[in-house]
């Protein structure tokens, strides 16, 4: 990415240093941090640096991974001093030898997740998010690439609290410059105290070649370090919910819940999970009562629901529900009683769990909530932005506390899963979800809308590990298809067009709302109640074919075959390859979006071009007798001639 010969260490001085800091008042960089201690193995270096003349000490930990090209920089600072000292910056810098630079960074906001761009580097550039929402607004990644030369660098942040990326031309000359990237603990409010002895450590930074500067080419090598080094003790696959949201919302009708149950079990389902709408036992919206863990008393299951939840065991399904544990409405009783433990947002609250005893009661309350209700499965939501963080932390030490909970919680039951959600995907970041089990795509389940929206997470996130619905509804035989009666017309399948059902719905094919949501954790949403027999035979089959391949798909690096594209394009053709780590099977997803033309060539990744393969249809609609071919010819064109068109292809060695 550089002329030969330009060296950022010859450059000015706001390219020097490993970091930026400001401790009590005075800037530090460059030459101001001393080296005192390193120590080297095989793939870790370990620097200590003294901080000017202070007696706070930075440690950096550089670890390589061989196996993927990935590097992992873990900071902290420690005060060795007799006296606090007040920390308001601590960046790890990285600088570029002179180029011309373009960046790529990702808009993310509610139902349109990951949406990424590229852009010149020619004025500078600042990343950041909305105070607790660690991927709305933007999300903790950046792509440099060195405009025509084929090369470029990705880097991530795994949030510990607020965090921010500035990258910024330096010394421009003959429209050439440094580039300058400083990353990591947002510092607009930063203002934090380290007593002595104390260690503050900082958010986990990764950095990663992007080959040809291309940022999906990048994905799959960081799926392989994420599997390997942040998900190894994850529960091995996710089991197949239902969720009642997208029935009737927060209506809750008992009689109908169970008529869904009774499909939903004759479909594979293997969990029921009760969303919103089950408590707050006084009167006010469920905004106001979010907080008060206990059931309606005249409406829902009106105080009854371990009754229901009976039920829904003794029909061979596990039971699980929804909470929202970090909001608290105005009427949530706990604030009457212990107004100490909170902190104003609004009308609502946050509970502070730096205080051990408010940290202890949330905890109590989520294990009361498992044990009542002997929970398969917990979906844990967060549906408000968090204020700025008074006590000049950055929220770094509330989200410490707050993965400390999860963990906890975790630990605690094995046997449940915790499904990670906040309004969709809005803290849909790395650190979060090596503290879950699995976390939400988005709270748009329109299928487009999906599979554009994983396009861009995938860049981010391991595929596995991102859990996304089916949710449809069936017009029955409503509409009469075009020289046909009505009693000789196609069923109709409806999805939501975005979050909602309203104002817009979309009719698709039933294969096709089925697939989208299968390359991760699949779940089911919506009216399976409405279906027909037809139609619930064979969403009956897509989850079977799921549950067939769950543990490979939840162990796989993903391919993207077709780059990531926005989500208003509505047609095209889009590819997925899922690869598990020394299998010689590939999974892979082919749609068709719209009304597209030839499906075009998508090269297969990671084959042998010399080895012989099988392809065979998965779960597709068309039927197809399996076919051979060898691995270059997969490697230069692809499916493309092979297969008739979209589909779950399995491409195995012979």
């Amino acid at each position: 990415m550089a002329l030969e010969g330009q060296d950022p260490s010859q450059g000015p001085a706001e390219l020097h240093g490993v970091a930026l800091l400001r401790v009590d008042g005075h800037r530090y960089e460059g030459a101001q941090l001393v080296l005192e201690h390193l120590a080297e193995t095989a793939d870790t270096v370990t620097c200590r640096w003294r901080v000017g003349q202070t007696a706070l000490r930075l440690e950096t930990v550089w670890q390589g991974d061989a196996a993927t090209g990935v590097v992992s920089r873990r900071d902290a600072v420690t005060n060795s001093g007799a006296a606090p000292v007040v920390l308001t910056r601590c960046l790890a810098r990285v600088a570029l030898p002179q180029g011309r630079y373009e960046c790529y960074t990702q808009g993310s906001s509610w139902c349109r997740e990951n949406q990424g761009a590229w852009q010149p580097l020619h004025a500078g550039l600042r990343l950041n998010h909305l105070s607790g929402r660690t991927t709305e607004g933007g999300t903790p990644y950046l792509a440099l690439r060195g405009v025509g030369d084929g090369h470029g660098i990705a880097f991530h942040i795994l949030p510990k609290g607020n965090w921010t990326i500035r990258v910024a031309p330096v010394a421009c000359f003959a429209n050439l410059a440094y580039a300058v990237v400083e990353l990591g603990l947002a510092d607009e409010n930063l203002n934090r105290a380290i007593q002595p002895g104390e260690t503050f450590a900082l958010p986990e930074l990764l950095f990663q070649a992007v080959p040809h500067g291309e940022p999906e080419l990048a994905a799959p090598a960081l799926h392989r370090y994420l599997l390997s080094h942040h998900f190894r003790a994850a529960k091995p696959a996710a089991p197949v919910v239902y969720n009642t949201w997208f029935d009737q919302f927060e209506i809750l009708d008992v009689p109908r819940l169970r008529a869904q149950l009774a499909v939903a079990k004759e479909v594979g389902c293997e969990v029921f999970v009760v969303d919103a709408g089950w408590y707050g036992a006084g009167d006010g919206d469920w905004g106001a009562q979010t907080g008060d863990w206990r059931e309606k008393t005249t409406t829902a299951f009106c105080g009854r629901m371990r009754e229901f939840a009976d039920e829904v065991r003794a029909a061979g399904l596990g039971f699980g529900l929804w909470m929202e544990p970090e909001r608290f409405g105005s009427l949530a009783p706990v604030r009457a009683a212990h107004p100490e433990w909170f902190i104003p947002v609004g009308n609502q609250a946050r509970i502070d769990l730096t205080q051990p005893a408010a940290w202890q009661w949330l905890r109590n309350e989520i294990g009361r909530l498992v044990d009542t209700y002997r929970l398969a499965w917990m979906k844990i939501d967060f549906n408000f932005k968090l204020d700025i963080d008074d006590a000049g932390a950055e929220l770094a030490d509330y989200m410490a506390a707050w993965y400390r909970m999860l963990d906890a919680v975790r630990a605690a039951y094995p046997g449940t899963f915790f499904e990670g959600c906040a309004s969709g995907a809005m803290r849909g970041d790395l650190e979060l979800m090596s503290h879950v089990d699995g976390h939400f795509l988005s709270d748009t389940v329109n299928p487009t809308d999906m599979l554009r929206i994983s396009q861009g997470a995938w860049l981010r996130l391991p595929p596995g590990r991102i859990g996304r619905w089916t949710v449809i509804r069936s017009l029955q035989q409503a509409v009469p298809q075009y020289g046909r009666a009505l009693s000789d017309s196609p069923a109709i399948i409806i999805v939501p067009g975005g979050g909602v059902w309203y104002p817009v719905m979309e009719s698709v094919w039933l294969d096709y709302a089925l697939l989208a949501a299968m390359p991760g954790m699949l779940g089911l949403s919506g009216d399976l109640l409405g279906l027909t027999a037809e139609q619930r035979a064979r969403v009956a089959q897509g989850v079977a074919f799921y549950k067939e391949w769950r543990q490979f798909i939840v162990g796989a690096a993903g391919h993207l075959l077709t780059p990531p594209l926005a989500i208003d394009r509505r047609e095209g053709w889009l590819g997925f390859q899922l690869q598990r780590p020394g299998s010689d099977t590939s999974l892979v997803f082919i749609y068709r979006l719209g009304a597209s033309g030839a499906m075009p060539r998508m090269r297969l990744n990671g084959l042998q071009p010399e080895a012989r393969y099988s392809i065979m249809a998965g779960f597709e609609a068309t039927g197809q007798a399996p076919v051979a071919c060898d691995g270059a010819t997969l490697l230069r064109d692809g499916l493309q001639g092979l297969i008739p068109g979209e589909g779950a292809w399995i491409v195995r060695a012979q």
